[in-house]
Formats: structure tokens, C-alpha cells, sequence
């Protein structure tokens, strides 16, 4: 008997060693079918001749969804620079097989405003800057070069691109691929859908968040991306509507004490999920109250998500110290 425990533990640490997999996210910069170059000349639906002298943008990878629909949060605001190749660790989690990642351009309002100067990775401070002050926040999209009706197009164009309003979620279906360093999400993106219906000819210089600024973040959302299956981007219509507003308190509580997990209403067929910052299912519950307490939790970081028919509706970061 105790030899098949045995056995029997060997096996389960084993399936679950298997099933941890790095993830990584991998975008193949694109100008129509060729690869990027910076001051390649192109050409956009409109007629309009164009290079692009810089492309830098916000995208926060939110969610996996593998394994039969269960869906994975993450942690990740990343900074993009079309010149530079993209294949950036989104974490090792208990995903064997990909179906779709949810994604936004730009930088989520909860961090949004915060004061850069106080930020680590990328949205610390950049050269050139990506930050466009306290109110307005972070510069969802740059895309700056030159455009005409002749080859080389001599006339100045500006986007740059922000407001809270503009940052949606979007979702691709894929199967991601595998390499030697783990499963990989790997998306094409090509710039020259970017400027798809705005009129770059005459020179354009635009900052803000209305107009041709507000046509730039609409094309990203709509046209920039696709798998490398082919798959479109689609708009994720529950998580653009107004968020569930999610309260978890005290953050940060020391371990062996009970937190209150407060939500603004309830939603019908929703659960509490617990995970930690690496993406393991701690607690899971169901939503019964606009109030409910949790305990025993040890130290560490965790994610508390609202989540409704495998759609995260709000979600929060816990910490719990040690006594």
C-alpha cells in the first residue's frame, strides 16, 4: 500500500510538472506582407503614400483561455516599439493548450495616472516619452513619419494617441505554437491597417484622443492584429461595458485575518476566484452577497477576480503579509 501512495504521489507531481508551461507572447511586425523596416515606403487604403520613422504602443495582455474555456489572468503591461522584435515572458502557468487571448491597447485607468516617475519596467519614465502628463496619462499609441503623394513622401505625421475611454478589450482565437522555450502566442500586426481611413498626405500632426488620434486606437482595436492562423481580433463586448466595481479590504492584511470582498452589484451565475500572481486557483466561490469575507490565506501576492460565464468582470491585487 504504501508503495502505490506512493507511486500515486510521484505521478500527480509529475502530471502537474507537465502542465506547467512558460508563456510567452510573441508579435511578428509587419508592413502589409513584408517585415517592418523604419522609412520603407507603403502605401494605405486611401492611396496615400507613408514610412513610419517611429511605432511604439501600450498593450496589456488580461487574460488566457485554455483548457476547455478556463481563463487565466495576467499581470503584464508591456511597451511595443514596431523595431524591435517582440517576444516577451507572460508567466509560467497550468495551461497545456491555448484558445484565445484577451488583450488591450493602451494602459489600464487603474494605472493609468499614477506618477511615472514612482513606476518600474515600462511604464517607468521613456526617451522619447511615452507619458503625457497626470490628467491625460500615457500615450496609448505613437506612430510618427513621413507621408506624401510622391516616393520618398516628404510631408510630417504625428499620432499620438490616449484617453481612458479608448481602451477596450479585445480577444484572438489561437492555438499559440511551442518552442524550445515554452508555448508561445505569436500574432502578426501590420501597421500599414494602422492608418486605414486617415489622410496622412498632406502631413498630419494630431495628439489627443478625438478625431484621427481616436481612428488610430479604433484601427489597433480593429484591423492592426490577427493570429497567425488568421483569425481576426474581436471587441469583448462584457468587459467593455462600465466595470463591476470591486473593493477587496484590508490590502494588505497579515496572514490568518479575514479580508471583505465587496462588489457594487450582484451578477447572476458569478464566482469569487482566488489566484495566486502565477496564476494557480487558490479559492472559488460563489457570489451570493455584496459582501464577502475570506480568510486563511498564507503570505503572497494574489489576484481577486469577479468572473461570470469565463469573462472577468473586475478583478484586484491582494498582498498578504506574514505575522
Amino acid at each position: 500500500m504504501k508503495n502505490i501512495i506512493t507511486l500515486s504521489v510521484l505521478l500527480f507531481l509529475g502530471i502537474s510538472a507537465i502542465s506547467q508551461n512558460n508563456i510567452y507572447l510573441k508579435i511578428n511586425h509587419k508592413l502589409g506582407a513584408t517585415p517592418f523596416a523604419f522609412n520603407a515606403t507603403n502605401v494605405n487604403d486611401l492611396g496615400d503614400t507613408f514610412n513610419v520613422s517611429r511605432i511604439q504602443y501600450y498593450l496589456t495582455p488580461y487574460s488566457i483561455t485554455h483548457d476547455g474555456g478556463t481563463v487565466t489572468l495576467l499581470n503584464k503591461t508591456l511597451l511595443i516599439d514596431g523595431g524591435i522584435p517582440t517576444y516577451d515572458s507572460l508567466g509560467n502557468f497550468a495551461i497545456t493548450t491555448i484558445e484565445k487571448i484577451t488583450f488591450a491597447i493602451g494602459v489600464d485607468s487603474l494605472l493609468n495616472h499614477l506618477d511615472p516617475s514612482l513606476a518600474s519596467g515600462d511604464l517607468a519614465p521613456q526617451s522619447p516619452s511615452m507619458h503625457w502628463g497626470w490628467a491625460p496619462g500615457y500615450r496609448f499609441i505613437v506612430m510618427e513619419g513621413k507621408a506624401g503623394n510622391t516616393a520618398p513622401p516628404t510631408q510630417t505625421y504625428e499620432l499620438h494617441a490616449l484617453g481612458d475611454h479608448h481602451y477596450h478589450y479585445i480577444t484572438i482565437t489561437t492555438a499559440g505554437t511551442t518552442d524550445v522555450n515554452g508555448k508561445v502566442i505569436e500574432l502578426n500586426a501590420n501597421y500599414v491597417e494602422a492608418l486605414q481611413g486617415i489622410n496622412v498626405a498632406s502631413g498630419l500632426l494630431e495628439h489627443g484622443e478625438t478625431r484621427n488620434t481616436a481612428r488610430i486606437l479604433y484601427n489597433f482595436k480593429n484591423h492592426v492584429f490577427t493570429s497567425i492562423e488568421g483569425n481576426p481580433t474581436v471587441g469583448v463586448p462584457e468587459l467593455d461595458r462600465k466595470r463591476l466595481k470591486l473593493t477587496v479590504s484590508p490590502n494588505p492584511i497579515t496572514e490568518g485575518n479575514n479580508i471583505t470582498i465587496e462588489v457594487s452589484e450582484i451578477i447572476e451565475n458569478a464566482k469569487i476566484v482566488i489566484t495566486s500572481i502565477t496564476g494557480q486557483k487558490v479559492k472559488e466561490l460563489v457570489l451570493e452577497s455584496n459582501q464577502t469575507q475570506i480568510g486563511e490565506l498564507s503570505s503572497g501576492t494574489y489576484i481577486v477576480s469577479i468572473v461570470s460565464n469565463n469573462n472577468v468582470l473586475a478583478f484586484g491585487k491582494l498582498i498578504v503579509t506574514s505575522n
